[in-house]
Formats: C-alpha cells, sequence, structure tokens
C-alpha cells in the first residue's frame, strides 16, 4: 500500500455511540459483558428433560460448578463463557435455534477455558461421550476415530480420556503424543485475537435470508490462507489509518472471519445476532471492498450484540420497508442495520479522501462514495420517519444522523445522484 506523508491529516468527526468509538471502547465491552452474562444465563437455565440420566447429571454438575466459579471469578469466567465455540451454541440454544446436543459439544471447550483459566473451584469430570474438543486459547482441534470417554477438568490441569481410557494430559499449546489422537487447526491468526477460521462451529451457517445467497459454506475459494491473511492485512491497514480508534477496537468487536470463497466482481458477506465475533466474507481482489466489508460485518455484530439486549426499535421486525442497500423488502430493523454498517464507511470514504489515499482517485472511487452517500441519506431517513426508537436506539439514530451530515459536507454538502441498482 502507497504511504500517505505523516505530515498529511484529515477531518474527523469524532467519537459515536457504536460506530465510531472511544480509546478504549468501554461501551462495546460493557454490551459484550452483557451478552455473555445473557449466555451464562442460558447455560444455567439449559433444561435438561431431554437428556438420558447420565447427561443430564453431568450437565447438573457443569451447572452447578459454573454457577459457584462465576461467583468466585466472574470476569474469567465470562471470557470463558466468551469464547465462540462457547457463546455461540449457548446463545442460539437460548433463542431456540438449534438442538441442545449443540450445547453438550461445547461444555469440554468450556471446562478446558476455565480449568485454565484458574476459575475452576473444584474438579469437574465431564463423563459424556463427546467427538472433539475444541482450545480457544491455541486454535487446535483434538479429534479421534472413536468418541473420547471424557474430560476431567480441575483447578489445576485438565485431561482427555480416549475410547481406550487412556488419560492424556492437556497442556496450552500442545498435547502429549497419543496415536489415538488427531490434532488439527480451526483458525489461523490474522492479527492477536482476530483469526481466519479454517473450521466452522456456528449452527445457524447455512439458514440465509439474503435472496442472492445459498448459506455459508466454508471455503478458501482455491486461495491458501495465506492469501486470505495477506489480503485481509492490507484491508486491516487501510481501516487502521482511517479510522484508528475502530480499528484498535476490532478485537473486541470481531474474533472470528469465516472465508466463504473468492468472488472477483461482486462480494458477499453475513452475520448472525447469535453468533456475535463472526462474519462470513468472500475474498475480492479490491482492498477497499474488502476493508469496507470487514468494517460492514462488524458493525453488524456490534448492533446485533445491542439488539440482543435491547430492542433498539420496539417495531424493528413488525415494520417492513423497501431497503436502501438490497432488492427484497427488509423489516425495519433490517434498514438499520444497512445504515449502521455503512455510515462508517461513509466516514472512511471521506478520511480517505482528506488524506489523498491512491484507493481515493479515480471515477470508480467517486461513483462508489456517492452510492453509499445516498444509500445511507435514504436509509436514515426512513428509519427517523418511521423507528419506535427505544432511549438507546435513539441515541443511535442521533449520532448516526451527525456522522452522516459530517459525511456529507466533507463531500461538498451536495447530494450524489442515486445509483438506481444500490437502492433498488
Amino acid at each position: 500500500m502507497a504511504q500517505i506523508p505523516p505530515a498529511i491529516d484529515a477531518p474527523h468527526p469524532g467519537p459515536a455511540f457504536l460506530l465510531l468509538p472511544d480509546r478504549p471502547d468501554r461501551q462495546l465491552a460493557t454490551i459484550l459483558r452483557k451478552v455473555r452474562l445473557l449466555a451464562l444465563r442460558n447455560l444455567l437455565q439449559l433444561p435438561l428433560q431431554g437428556l438420558d440420566p447420565g447427561a443430564r447429571a453431568a450437565m447438573r454438575l457443569v451447572q452447578r460448578v459454573v454457577a459457584s466459579s462465576a461467583k468466585a471469578h466472574g470476569r474469567t469466567t465470562l471470557e470463558a463463557v466468551g469464547a465462540v465455540d462457547v457463546l455461540v451454541p449457548l446463545l442460539c440454544s437460548g433463542a431456540g435455534l438449534c438442538a441442545l446436543q449443540r450445547v453438550l459439544d461445547a461444555v469440554p471447550t468450556l471446562l478446558l477455558g476455565l480449568s485454565r483459566s484458574g476459575s475452576l473451584t473444584e474438579a469437574v469430570l465431564w463423563d459424556v461421550p463427546f467427538n472433539a474438543l475444541a482450545d480457544p486459547a491455541t486454535g487446535q482441534r483434538l479429534t479421534s476415530d472413536q468418541p473420547f470417554r471424557g474430560l476431567l477438568a480441575t483447578p489445576e490441569g485438565t485431561s482427555l480420556r480416549t475410547a481406550d481410557g487412556i488419560d492424556v494430559p492437556l497442556t496450552e499449546g500442545s498435547v502429549e503424543a497419543c496415536a489415538e489422537i488427531t490434532v488439527s487447526m480451526d483458525y489461523l491468526e490474522v492479527r492477536p485475537g482476530l483469526h481466519l477460521a479454517l473450521r466452522d462451529s456456528n449452527p445457524l451457517a447455512m439458514i440465509e435470508e439474503h435472496p442472492d445467497k445459498q448459506g455459508n459454506a466454508l471455503s478458501l475459494g482455491d486461495r491458501g490462507a495465506e492469501t486470505w491473511i495477506t489480503e485481509i492485512g492490507r484491508a486491516l491497514d487501510l481501516i487502521d489509518l482511517t479510522l484508528p480508534s475502530w480499528g484498535a477496537a476490532l478485537p473486541l468487536a470481531l474474533q472470528r472471519l469465516i472465508p466463504v470463497g473468492f468472488e472477483p466482481e461482486l462480494h458477499l458477506s453475513a452475520s448472525y445476532r447469535e453468533a456475535p465475533g463472526m462474519a462470513y466474507i468472500t475474498l475480492h481482489p479490491s482492498t477497499l471492498t474488502m476493508a469496507e466489508a470487514i468494517v460492514h460485518e462488524t458493525q453488524h455484530g456490534r448492533l446485533n450484540a445491542l439488539n440482543l439486549l435491547d430492542p433498539v426499535f420496539h417495531n424493528g421486525r413488525t415494520a417492513w420497508t423497501p431497503s436502501p442497500v438490497r432488492p427484497d423488502l427488509r423489516p425495519l430493523m433490517g434498514v438499520l442495520l444497512a445504515v449502521h454498517a455503512f455510515v462508517p464507511v461513509a466516514v472512511m470514504h471521506a478520511r480517505m479522501a482528506g488524506l489523498g489515499h491512491p484507493l481515493a482517485e479515480g471515477p470508480d472511487f467517486a461513483r462508489r462514495r456517492a452510492d453509499v452517500l445516498a444509500g445511507n441519506d435514504r436509509g436514515l431517513r426512513i428509519c427517523e420517519d418511521t423507528a419506535e426508537a427505544s432511549g438507546l436506539g435513539q441515541r443511535l439514530l442521533t449520532d448516526l444522523r451527525r456522522l452522516h451530515d459530517w459525511c456529507m459536507v466533507q463531500h461538498e454538502g451536495t447530494m450524489p445522484t442515486p445509483d438506481e441498482n444500490l437502492l433498488g
């Protein structure tokens, strides 16, 4: 990427609620803590009637020990609950969107995390057979030809019992040599705190509402993982340059990118309310397009996390309207999601233009910037005219309006001609 002279700066609109954070992003940190508390409650109140007696007894023990651990070690217990492979099944189960088995599959990962952090108040034997163990600290995934017989998690450490009854101690970053255990990687690190998935544990991945897509099956699209990491890194460099506080807060808002193929012309992405911290993206040759996609889907994650706790718009699911960025009718919350995602993209565009960035040169960038501004203007007006906002929803609308107006001023105060294909 061409270097921008350090003496050159560009105007900045200042912090905005769930849009452009302060450093650190305490508002999002508070929301995510409450989301983890919600997931913890889902675990502790998990209905056990459908389980066989052995699994029911094991789950009751886990519930009791986790409740004790949360009282004694609240912060580290919530960190273990917040691991993507644990948090998502708990939120999906609480919403009735996945089977109870998904939670049972996540229990060994949760116990491993609690043991590693020193949060366990007593030993827990999980003697329910399971097929795999994900290690959120290392990205390793342990599997075997036969289901594991159990896992013993104690305040001092964790051991895995194989189908042949061999107890294998687990240490962070390695597993003792054992012919029965296969070690693979669930993810690779892009940057500290942000990973590229090589396997997807999200039970909602193939649920699709977009008319132009058929789910989100993981695929590198005939590109190597290193190519993905390199291109994502270039997009992150652009974000760090243009939205520095937003980029600094990224590891809090987004932990895992799931690749869903290579698309040389259009770009597709997705996220789910019950899967905060995860985003699905295609690989695209344009650094700007990749940066927009990361901003776009991470913004969805921020708003989705808030929406788990607050209605934002009381009529967000019942009022339907044309979308500013999609060809189909959308509930009002869908319009807000679009505006909330693309107003920071418009700020990025304005900053790029103000910095004289090489990617901001030429008619393609000018058209893209104009299209995004037009879509934001229409979507924001729909929200302002239609929404029955909660207190936090109104705060969000106020800051969206302030940032959008700032972007319009940076665009010389003129309303660009909208692209009818974009607006639908």
